[in-house]
């Protein structure tokens, strides 16, 4: 009953405060101070909760704004993509091998790992040190044996690659070009542009000896889907039953110096998979349509979604020959 009040006051909380940042009113001196004061004495100190059944660490006081946000996100919401996650749900199966990439803390490693069971395996990628601490602990607080991490980028190649780390998302951080960061929010331009060097390996090659399937790849990497997707060619066309969750973001991919109308149809004409958008989730938010995921057609059908220059979207990939969307 506690744990309940104390959720619904937190929600109320965060909603209010957004409310207020909306009409100028957060600006005000000490609202702010208000604001940490109540989601402290709200939350009680509690480093761990259950989301959609792992345990996860957050830490909502931590000293960085970006990751304090991150770990709130995750407390008062308990679901990360609300839509993607029940879809995700539905189509990962027991003993599946699922790719992660742009893993950040772990929401989706997580999921997979519980879903796929002690017979399937996650091969979770994430560059960024902070996140990947955390993605390693919070596979450990699980004791998920059927997870491997790996502090990597995934692009087109094997080699070392700046990733330039975002001042307001731990999950924005971008390889190669700050471009993307500054374009999505310029009022946080950081003249300094601070970056670490990663490795940075392509599918093709780190799984080319890999003996059986993969079943699903998620992919979230900030822009460089195209870079990520020329490297995993044959891992696609190797997986005839493969399937795919993307996050498709048109602003971002053009900011790396590809096409996103090219990306579209590769996945489209090359690769021949059918697209879907997955209902409700970011810029499909606030859209009605009819019952079941939005089937893109054709290349011109998706880029009619995102008119928008911050648009961007959720797509769920299939072949035909092995549907589990309509199974």
């Amino acid at each position: 009953m506690l744990d309940k009040l104390q959720s619904v006051l937190l929600s109320r909380l965060v909603k209010t405060r957004r409310q207020l940042s909306g009409i100028g009113l957060s600006k005000i001196p000490g609202m702010l101070a208000v604001y940490e004061l109540m989601f402290r004495v709200l939350w009680l100190n509690r480093n761990i909760i259950e989301i959609q059944g792992s345990k996860m660490y957050v830490n909502v006081t931590d000293r960085d704004p970006s990751m304090r946000n991150t770990f709130r996100g995750y407390a008062v919401n308990k679901v990360h993509e609300e839509s993607t996650t029940a879809l995700f749900r539905r189509v990962v199966r027991e003993r599946d091998v699922v790719i992660d990439l742009g893993a950040n803390i772990g929401y989706f490693t997580l999921l997979a790992a519980r879903l796929v069971g002690k017979e399937g395996k996650v091969f979770a990628f994430e560059p960024e040190p902070r996140n990947y601490g955390y993605l390693v602990r919070n596979v450990e607080l699980n004791r998920y044996e059927n997870v491997v991490a790996l502090q990597k980028a995934v692009a087109d190649r094997h080699g070392v690659v700046k990733l330039f780390t975002c001042p307001y998302d731990t999950g924005h951080h971008t390889i190669q070009k700050y471009d993307g960061i500054q374009a999505y929010r310029p009022d946080f331009v950081d003249e300094r542009k601070e970056y670490v060097e990663v490795e940075q390996v392509s599918l093709d090659d780190f799984f080319g000896e890999l003996v059986g399937p993969i079943n699903v790849i998620k992919m979230d990497v900030e822009g460089a889907e195209m870079l990520a997707l020329m490297g995993m060619e044959q891992v696609i066309r190797r997986n005839r039953d493969l399937v795919m969750f993307i996050e498709f973001f048109p602003l971002l991919i053009r900011k790396m110096g590809q096409s996103p109308e090219e990306f579209a149809r590769r996945l489209i004409e090359d690769f021949r998979f059918d697209v879907f958008v997955v209902k409700h989730d970011y810029s499909m938010r606030d859209r009605s349509y009819s019952d079941g995921q939005l089937h893109v057609r054709n290349v011109d059908q998706l880029m009619s979604l995102c008119s928008n220059w911050k648009d961007h979207l959720n797509l769920y990939l299939e072949k035909s020959s092995a549907s589990r969307i309509r199974s």
